[in-house]
């Protein structure tokens, strides 16, 4: 049985500003047949705080612990490291980062931030790149999003742009990489740190809109995962998966029963 369930934020739960209709109830139900959840985000233009107040103005009866964050993944990283990045990041999400030392770079930080997307900073950070030991720290690589009036370029061409200018590649702090996943899994079931257990990840499930980062990420870590057509999801994404995921349904609130209605929950 499914016993820890980590669940994807913009596109699954809500999309172009708005809740997916039965989304909260679901997730409520999901926390009450499942011994932990988190909700798993490669939000790069906001802290944890704001996606925790964003989620409740939306109707998510969640609080800051099920908020498992790329932003304060990177916070970690960049402070164990004692790195003085460079940051492609927004106003918003550089409120995380407060504190951190920028003089004399050796490191740049992209996010999701189209502000600094533009020839004279991109060219700034590839300087920067260019310095001996210097690192490249993507919160994700994710290559679209779903916006208000349509799909929106993500972090990754940006991330690759700087990889293919400075022969340098980029430790990705985001979904789909193995790492994240497994940190988020430690933190939902509450182990302090080394390996996941295979058996612990075979008790997680990922739900997602993303084929690559969401579902064929979480797979690739050891976790079963569902695919929802909500957000940014398009006619056949399934095909980028190179295994069948547990499921492709609707949406969250689909998934959700698919787990009730097939025996995968048991209850807390």
């Amino acid at each position: 049985p499914i016993q820890y369930a980590l669940v994807d934020i913009d596109g699954t739960l809500a999309t172009a500003g708005e809740a997916i209709s039965g989304a909260s109830e679901a997730l409520t139900r999901l926390r009450a047949t499942t011994r932990g959840l988190r909700l798993v985000t490669n939000q790069s233009q906001e802290t944890p705080a704001a996606t925790l107040a964003r989620l409740h103005a939306l109707g998510f009866h969640v609080d800051h612990q099920h908020i498992f964050s790329t932003v304060a993944a990177v916070r970690c990283l960049v402070d164990q490291k004692q790195l003085r990045p460079i940051f492609l990041l927004t106003e918003g999400a550089l409120e995380a980062f407060e504190g951190v030392p920028m003089h004399e770079p050796n490191a740049v930080v992209v996010g999701t931030a189209p502000e600094h997307f533009h020839y004279e900073r991109l060219n700034e950070a590839m300087r920067a790149l260019l310095q001996e030991d210097s690192e490249l720290i993507a919160c994700n690589k994710g290559r679209y999003f779903q916006g208000p009036d349509g799909l929106r370029l993500q972090a990754g061409p940006f991330v690759a742009a700087l990889e293919f200018a400075t022969g340098r590649r980029a430790t990705v702090v985001g979904k789909p990489s193995r790492d994240f996943f497994h940190a988020a899994v430690r933190d939902v079931v509450e182990i302090a740190e080394g390996n996941v257990a295979s058996s612990e990840l075979d008790r997680c499930v990922m739900i997602g809109d993303d084929a690559r980062d969401d579902v064929q990420g979480a797979m690739d870590a050891g976790m079963q995962a569902i695919l929802v057509r909500t957000g940014k999801y398009r006619k056949n994404d399934e095909a980028f998966c190179q295994q069948q995921p547990l499921a492709v349904v609707d949406s969250v609130v689909d998934a959700v029963e698919f787990l009730q209605r097939e025996g995968f929950l048991s209850g807390a």
